[in-house]
């Protein structure tokens, strides 16, 4: 509670500074006179070191993993070691008209190590096409980012002023696909395994959307419906469909305008469809709220998630090659507040505080997870910049008397009290 009390404190004091947009717009469509072709793209190298040491004290059936690193004190996606140097990203594409002012096209491939590429090493991430010629309804279709969270739709070169994302967006919004490997539990956990890359917060699909201006206001809707499956796949896994709807309404402080404008913006988003597992077809809803400010050198932003239904939690034993541990009927939600101040030309401060609430349906299998992360951007060059965070990671079992065996609960409290803190430095450059 102090600690959560402190960073809301931190958060209302300190100055702030980032990136405000209408991304629908920004990467949904090009202006008229924009050409037929631009190529871009941008490289995120990313050093990585969590200061944890092997887990020692694990009783039981779990006695063999001391000695090692458990998984959230491994550096992804390869997960071998608590420190990695790595390309975490590496994308080039293009984007442009084919009839101005009426279809444009958006084409991005990744070449880096993260989750989109941890089956992969090279994944398509964008292919679309928007059709402008409905007055109110523009028409993009293809694979792209779905409308949800604030934190998905940002592009990550030019706006996103973290090395990492929140717990609850990661968690909650960046799906891989899992399948069944034993008996499916209606209550509590079941054991699967994970079958393809991370989405990327993507999906192939087709979207209505537009913006509207009025005045100083802008109010933006977005109805997408997708095929909930592997984003390397362009035909569905099943039958089921997702539908994700966004509004927002921003008031835009004089005419600013791009991935940085001045603006203060809300919205609520829902993504709901259903996921085969096993035998079952189950839920997966995802839902949110948020807000943001940037003006001048100031910027804060706030959003709530929960996700009901499919909820993954990773491998249990939290190792690597051990089953994952998926609840088909569960439920989790959290929240972060991020603020910044760009208090010199070329250097700012960032500051996020976020919260994971994670399996709140069982109380044995409830984990909380907390992150409060300091962070610095260096603006060095027009196109460049560096990016240092360190975050303050907790977890704790929230219900420790819910876990009978005191062998279980032993293990499960070691696991919570052996999460290291981390630090990371990466450099982006894009054109």
């Amino acid at each position: 509670m102090k600690q959560k009390t402190l960073a809301i404190l931190l958060f209302t004091a300190l100055p702030m500074g980032a990136h405000a947009a209408n991304w629908l717009q920004l990467q949904g469509n090009e202006a008229p006179d924009s050409g037929y072709f631009k190529l871009f793209g941008f490289l995120q190298p990313t050093y990585t070191y969590i200061d944890a040491d092997p887990v020692q004290g694990l009783q039981g059936s779990a006695a063999p993993f001391n000695g090692q690193f458990s998984i959230a004190n491994r550096v992804g996606p390869d997960l071998e070691d608590n420190d990695e140097l790595q390309f975490n990203r590496a994308r080039i594409g293009a984007r442009g008209n084919i009839v101005p002012g009426r279809i444009n096209y958006f084409a991005l491939v990744e070449a880096g190590k993260n989750a989109i590429t941890s089956q992969r090493e090279l994944m398509v991430t964008d292919a679309s096409v928007s059709f402008n010629y409905i007055p109110g309804a523009r028409i993009r279709a293809g694979l792209f980012k779905l409308p949800t969270s604030e934190e998905a739709l940002v592009g990550v070169h030019t706006s996103f002023p973290y090395v990492y994302f929140s717990n609850v967006a990661t968690n909650l919004l960046i799906e891989s696909q899992v399948q069944s490997t034993g008996g499916v539990n209606a209550t509590g956990a079941s054991n699967g395994a994970t079958i393809s890359g991370g989405s990327g917060f993507r999906d192939w699909g087709v979207q209505v959307y537009d913006w509207f201006g009025q005045g100083p206001w802008e109010y933006s809707y977005a109805l997408m419906l997708s095929n909930g499956a592997e984003m390397d796949q362009l035909s569905d896994n099943d039958s089921n469909k997702d539908i994700t709807g966004r509004l927002q309404a921003s008031y835009i402080f004089g005419k600013s305008k791009g991935p940085n404008r001045e603006d203060a913006s809300v919205w609520i988003w829902r993504q709901d469809g259903e996921r085969e597992f096993g035998a079952g077809t189950f839920d997966r809803i995802r839902e949110g709220i948020g807000g943001r400010f940037q003006k001048g050198p100031w910027r804060a932003t706030a959003e709530y998630l929960r996700g009901d239904g499919m909820i993954v939690a990773g491998p249990n034993p939290p190792f690597p090659g051990q089953p994952t541990q998926i609840g088909v009927n569960e439920k989790a939600h959290g929240w972060y507040l991020e603020a910044g101040w760009r208090f010199l030309k070329d250097w700012e401060l960032d500051l996020r505080y976020d919260y994971f609430d994670r399996m709140t349906e069982t109380a044995s299998l409830e984990r909380e997870f907390t992150t409060t992360t300091l962070g610095a951007n260096w603006y060095f060059y027009k196109n460049t910049r560096l990016t240092l965070n360190y975050e303050w990671r907790e977890q704790e079992v929230s219900n420790p008397l819910a876990i009978a065996a005191s062998a279980q609960r032993t293990n499960a409290e070691t696991i919570a009290d052996n999460l290291g803190d981390r630090v990371s430095l990466q450099m982006t450059w894009f054109f």
